[in-house]
């Protein structure tokens, strides 16, 4: 049974994301895959734990315009692949976390369109 308050939806997009401290002060910088996204959070995938509980997260929209979010590191975890992922909820207004959310999935789907239509056009031998 499905506890999440919205549903998830399926990505694949590279977030880039800086962790800070209480004091605002920069913790690390690392790059991650979202895996899916809702308009409360997002699940990332990355080769390091997330030690940072505040993150600020950025990625590009289909326009490739940067977009940022700011967000609150709920969990982190190691994977049965040797990868860890880590589970954020949005800290921006509601408006802000659902724009955010809808700017990545247009982003993912238009690639996957583009990267589907230039195998369409791949001459064969």
């Amino acid at each position: 049974m499905e506890k999440r308050q919205y549903s998830r939806v399926k990505t694949c997009n590279l977030i880039s994301f800086v962790g800070r401290r209480s004091n605002g002060k920069i913790s690390e910088q690392n790059m991650g895959k979202a895996l899916n996204i809702s308009q409360s959070g997002i699940f990332l995938e990355t080769t390091n734990r997330v030690l940072s509980e505040s993150i600020s997260m950025m990625s590009v929209d289909a326009g490739n315009n940067l977009i940022e979010i700011k967000g609150q590191v709920i969990y982190s975890t190691e994977r049965s692949n040797g990868l860890f992922g880590a589970g954020i909820r949005f800290k921006g207004s509601q408006t802000e976390n659902i724009q955010f959310a809808m700017k990545l999935i247009k982003a993912y789907n238009s690639q996957k369109y583009k990267t589907a239509t230039a195998a369409n056009l791949q001459p064969s031998l």
